[in-house]
């Protein structure tokens, strides 16, 4: 049986359970570390929108077994440098492991989730089609990609009015340390 974290703000339909607690921390190094975004900026201290937790659920119900051997890769290359830890993943942790690394990382940036099965098939080319679930209107809104590319999904913006007379912020503004997303 798996009861409520206390404190967790996880969206409507997702269930922040006391097991998911255990790696959430870890879930979010090893996103900073696949991503290249800040831990604080992934999971920050005031989340309204607990994509964290919902993303770790997510994946916890689509890849459960394949989760735990990321999670442990990612422990087992603790000390290491963001990128040396990226590496040790997306190159020395096995096919099932790297596939479900890149829908992680998919995952942060769109926040569609694609079938870490389906993932091998693009080594040959980009097909007609690869399926892919968004996973909510908050998490589309809130991905990483926007925020990267400095921009906002078309018809929703956080950011004041007359932003577009201005510069965009720096991109470290956006996913460096202590940055947070602009307004």
């Amino acid at each position: 049986m798996t009861t409520p974290r206390t404190g967790t703000t996880a969206p409507l339909g997702y269930a922040a359970t006391a097991d998911a607690a255990g790696d959430l921390d870890d879930f979010v190094g090893l996103s900073a570390a696949l991503t290249g975004i800040d831990g604080d900026q992934l999971r920050p201290a005031l989340d309204t929108y607990g994509t964290a937790q919902a993303y770790l659920d997510l994946t916890r119900r689509n890849e459960g077994a394949t989760l735990q051997a990321l999670l442990a890769a990612y422990r087992s290359a603790q000390g290491k440098l963001p990128p040396q830890v990226a590496t040790v993943i997306l190159e020395q942790s096995g096919d099932a492991v790297a596939c479900l690394a890149r829908s992680v990382m998919l995952l942060w940036y769109l926040a569609a989730w694609y079938d870490p099965a389906k993932l091998p098939a693009l080594r040959s080319g980009p097909p007609a089609f690869v399926p892919f679930t968004i996973v909510s209107g908050n998490a589309y809104t809130q991905s990483w990609v926007w925020s990267v590319g400095q921009t906002h999904p078309m018809g929703y913006s956080e950011w004041a009015f007359g932003y577009w007379h201005k510069d965009p912020p720096p991109l470290t503004a956006f996913i460096g340390t202590g940055g947070g997303k602009p307004k």
